[in-house]
C-alpha cells in the first residue's frame, strides 16, 4: 500500500498577537495534511482553531515556525486555497450564477468557458433551477452551498472551511454535511475543516486534529476509520465521539483551573 502523498507541512508554527500583553494563539505545532484528505479540526471553544486556517490561508502570518504547500513557503492568499467562512459573504447584488462565476471573472477566463464551468458547479451543489436567484431569496442551507461552488469553481487544490454549517438548524446541518461528502468524492478536493461539533468531525472528517486550550497545541490527531456514509448512531461512532469529548473535556477543565488560580499575593504592610 502506498504512502498518501503530503500536500501541506506545518513545522513549529507559532502565532503570537501582538498587544499588552502579548497574546500567544499558537504554539509549537508540527502537522501534515495529505493530498485528497478531509481534515477536521477541534478544540476548546477560543482555542486558535480559526487563527490556525488563517494561517494556512495566508491571512496570518506565523511569528515563528513555517507552512509548506507542496514544498513551498505560504507567504500570503493564493488562488490555490479557497476559503468558506462561517458567513457565507456572498454579493447580495449577484445572482446564484454571478457569484459563482466572480472568481472565473478574476482570473480573466473568457465568458462562455466561466459560464459553462459555473454552471457545471452550481449543479455539482444541487442547485440547477436557481442560478438566477439572489441571496435574499435563498435558504441559509442553499447559501452556504452557493459560496461552496463559488469556491470550487477556483479549481483550488485546498478547500479551507471555518464552520460553515454552524449558523444552520440542526436538520438543514446533516443535510448539508451528507452534501458535502458528495461534493468531496466527487471532486477529490482536499479539505480542511474547522468545527466546535465533534459529531460533525466524526461524521466527515478522515482525520481529527485536536487542539488544546490556548495556546493551541496539538494535542492528538485520531483518525477515523469508519466507513462512508457513517452511521451517527453506531457503536464506534459513539465510542469515537466519546474519545474525543473526553480530550475536550479535559482541556476546558485545564481552562477552568487556570482562570480559577488565585494571584500570588504581594509583599508588604497591609493598609488599616
Amino acid at each position: 500500500m502506498s504512502l498518501p502523498n503530503v500536500i501541506l507541512i506545518i513545522k513549529g508554527l507559532r502565532k503570537v498577537f501582538e498587544g499588552s500583553p502579548p497574546l500567544v494563539a499558537l504554539e509549537n505545532i508540527d502537522l501534515d495534511i495529505y493530498e485528497g484528505e478531509f481534515l477536521c479540526i477541534v478544540g476548546p471553544s477560543g482555542c486558535g482553531k480559526t487563527t490556525l486556517l488563517r494561517v494556512i490561508a495566508g491571512l496570518e502570518k506565523p511569528t515563528d515556525g513555517e507552512v509548506l504547500l507542496r514544498g513551498r513557503p505560504i507567504l500570503g492568499p493564493g488562488p490555490d486555497r479557497v476559503m468558506v467562512f462561517q458567513e457565507h459573504t456572498l454579493f447580495p447584488w449577484r445572482t446564484v450564477l454571478g457569484n459563482v462565476m466572480f472568481g472565473l471573472e478574476l482570473k480573466g477566463i473568457p465568458k462562455d468557458k466561466a459560464l459553462e464551468a459555473a454552471n457545471s458547479y452550481i449543479r455539482l451543489v444541487g442547485l440547477e433551477g436557481f442560478e438566477h436567484m439572489y441571496p435574499h431569496e435563498l435558504s441559509g442551507g442553499m447559501r452556504q452551498r452557493v459560496a461552496i461552488a463559488r469556491a470550487l469553481a477556483c479549481d483550488p487544490e485546498m478547500l479551507l472551511m471555518d464552520e460553515p454549517f454552524s449558523a444552520l438548524d440542526a436538520q438543514s446541518r446533516n443535510y448539508m454535511q451528507r452534501e458535502l461528502m458528495e461534493i468531496w468524492s466527487k471532486t477529490g478536493k482536499t479539505v480542511v475543516f474547522v468545527t466546535h461539533n465533534v459529531e460533525e468531525a466524526i461524521y466527515l472528517g478522515d482525520r481529527i486534529a485536536v487542539l488544546t486550550y490556548r495556546p493551541a497545541r496539538l494535542r492528538d490527531v485520531i483518525s477515523i476509520e469508519l466507513p462512508r456514509p457513517r452511521d451517527r448512531l453506531g457503536q464506534e461512532f459513539i465510542e469515537l465521539r466519546a474519545k474525543v469529548l473526553g480530550i475536550l473535556k479535559e482541556e476546558m477543565e485545564k481552562a477552568i483551573n487556570q482562570k480559577l488560580k488565585p494571584e500570588t499575593p504581594r509583599r508588604g504592610k497591609v493598609k488599616p
